[in-house]
């Protein structure tokens, strides 16, 4: 079994993020980490969902030994620009797929934090044109106004 220390995820720094779609999306996962530390409760993955997640990344089997799946996940909201001009709404795990997977091999449920539509966008560091939904651009720059008029 190896170990936390000798980890190569486990100690790789500051700065992490989640790229996905051929990395047209990057999320920032440390400010995703602050969003959702605010006291919101998690909810429980479907299995089918959590089987999904997994199955869709690379696990790295040495670091699976030692995660806490007790810590929950971070689901997004993802939109996604259509060839024909449309926006396909989602949702996708950003943070905790090695944990999810824990979950799976121990057979528990797995629990994760949703973000808002606006948090879903307010941690987006790259996307393609038109991921970022106007109404949802205006939510934050209201929200970051309203901020600085009671600091």
């Amino acid at each position: 079994m190896g170990s936390k220390k000798d980890c190569s995820r486990c100690n790789r720094g500051e700065g992490e993020a989640f790229w996905c779609m051929k990395n047209r999306y990057i999320f920032d996962i440390d400010l995703a980490r602050e969003i959702v530390s605010d006291g919101r409760l998690p909810v429980e993955l479907e299995p089918d969902d959590v089987e999904y997640s997994v199955g869709r990344c690379q696990i790295n089997e040495g670091h699976l030994e030692h995660v806490n799946p007790e810590i929950p996940g971070i689901v997004s909201h993802l939109f996604f620009p259509d060839d024909d001009g449309s926006v396909v709404h989602g949702h996708r795990l950003i943070d905790g797929h090695h944990r999810a997977a824990r979950c799976l091999e121990l057979g528990i449920p797995y629990y994760v934090y949703v973000l808002t539509e606006a948090e879903s966008v307010q941690i987006l560091t790259k996307a393609p044109k038109g991921a970022k939904p106007k109404r949802l651009l205006s939510q934050l720059r209201e929200k970051e106004e309203a901020q600085e008029v009671t600091a």
